[in-house]
């Protein structure tokens, strides 16, 4: 809190100072474009990513609707496999079986 404040009594004048020094008469400067409101770039630029938004979204929409029966078929083979029965090994190890690092 103090070297704030100890900062702020030091560096206070100094920048109200090179605040008045700054030109008080500056013109703003006008935007140059060929339409008020807009330019033909901004709409070309709309219009093209515009295009490529729907170009994606259908082309993921087309994916995931193709895919969506092959995955049902492959989830059928996968449920029709036979399935065996899970045997945990028996604890403790016997010495033979464990590798030695």
């Amino acid at each position: 809190m103090f070297s704030c404040r100890a900062a702020w009594q030091r560096c206070g004048p100094l920048a109200r100072k090179a605040a008045y020094r700054l030109p008080r008469d500056v013109v703003q400067r006008r935007q140059m474009s060929s339409m008020p409101g807009g330019s033909v770039e901004n709409i070309l630029y709309s219009l093209l990513c515009g295009g490529a938004l729907v170009a994606s979204v259908s082309y993921a929409y087309s994916t995931v609707s193709s895919d969506s029966n092959r995955f049902n078929d492959r989830i059928s083979e996968i449920k029709a496999r036979p399935k065996t029965e899970w045997v945990p090994k028996p604890w403790p190890p016997k010495s033979g079986e464990e590798d030695e690092v």
